[in-house]
């Protein structure tokens, strides 16, 4: 007599606990790197504000243009 089982292999599952940590781990880590990012954002506007006219001229912006290029950094023309 033989018997048979239906056990999946053990590479064919994922303990629950792994899927939990891992989704939380991208969580955190996507809020990180938002976090982060915002951070240089606001860095960024700190200094451009702190430049004269003349010097924002010289790099190519006007400072009505601060924001938008700071908050749409693919989009500049």
């Amino acid at each position: 007599m033989t018997m048979t089982t239906n056990i999946p292999n053990s590479a064919d599952t994922v303990p629950i606990g792994r899927k939990i940590a891992a989704y939380l781990g991208d969580c955190i880590n996507n809020w990180l790197a938002a976090w982060i990012a915002r951070q240089e954002r606001e860095a960024a506007r700190k200094v451009l504000l702190s430049f004269s006219d003349r010097q924002l001229r010289d790099i190519g912006i006007f400072r009505s243009q601060i924001e938008y290029i700071l908050n749409n950094p693919q989009k500049r023309d």
